[in-house]
């Protein structure tokens, strides 16, 4: 099976800042195979609409619960659907000036999980923007993807699933700036998170993890982390065999909200 993993961008420009990691998953190998970069969400539009395979992207899918309340009547297709009902400045004046993880208000039950920012802060990280611009991708793929947990699987389409790279990094024991951290991954995973599971990153995916510096990019390599998360846990907790049951790494109150806010795919260390 393709995986696929995203680094997302919310940004006005995202040149140089969107990055997919591609690999392939047999029983329980995966290897990462290809890492390369967008010019456009548009690229990454189209990557997704006709690959028609499991993707892991690093956005917020939803927003807190009170603010879907509040904005959107306390549903997630009002939410999707009204993607081009705002400017930029429109949609982060819907929220105010919000500083992530200042108030269990902005945050997902699910952003508590993984230790992750508010979707709907300004500072000091803008991921207002960056929902602004996942929720016009989404809103685009209407029809063209199935989005966990929210629609249900579908085998003739891509399957979006919200990915945390930074709960992966972290679950592995890991720094994604090390000048190393790709070559440990696969240790790592085996000593911190499965050792029944093998992961391999091929030569060609690491090199194009360097930017023209010769530095390591972030971006990328969170991308490859995405790719890996995704990977495993379709492997491990049978996301798409299973989606109406609740998995190992849910709490039952993210269960419970997650036709609202949504779920962070993660792997248990």
């Amino acid at each position: 099976m393709n995986i696929y993993g995203c680094d997302f961008s919310g940004a006005k420009n995202p040149e140089g800042k969107i990055f997919i990691a591609s690999g392939r998953l047999t029983g329980n190998r995966f290897t990462v195979e290809e890492v390369f970069s967008c010019e456009d969400r548009l690229d990454l539009y189209y990557y997704i609409r006709t690959s028609r395979a499991p993707w892991g992207v690093d956005f917020p899918f939803s927003i807190p619960e009170y603010y879907l309340e509040q904005q959107y009547a306390s549903s997630w297709d009002t939410f999707i659907e009204g993607a081009y009902s705002d400017t930029r400045d429109q949609f982060k004046q819907r929220f105010g000036q919000i500083h992530s993880g200042k108030s269990s208000r902005d945050l997902r039950v699910t952003d508590i999980a993984v230790d992750g920012k508010s979707p709907v802060s300004s500072t000091p990280i803008a991921m207002h923007a960056m929902v602004y611009g996942a929720r016009r991708l989404l809103h685009n793929l209407q029809g063209d993807a199935a989005v966990y947990p929210f629609q249900p699987y579908r085998e003739d389409v891509s399957r979006l699933y919200e990915i945390y790279p930074g709960h992966g990094w972290k679950a592995l024991k890991l720094k994604s700036s090390a000048p190393d951290a790709l070559q440990g991954i696969p240790f790592s995973f085996r000593t911190q998170v499965d050792s029944g599971f093998e992961i391999s990153i091929s030569p060609e995916a690491e090199a194009a993890a360097v930017d023209a510096r010769g530095q390591a990019s972030l971006h990328a390599r969170d991308a490859v982390m995405a790719c890996i998360q995704m990977a495993y846990c379709l492997r491990r907790y049978g996301l798409e065999s299973s989606e109406q049951h609740k998995p190992e790494f849910a709490s039952e109150e993210e269960w419970k909200l997650r036709m609202l806010e949504g779920l962070v795919v993660r792997m248990l260390p």
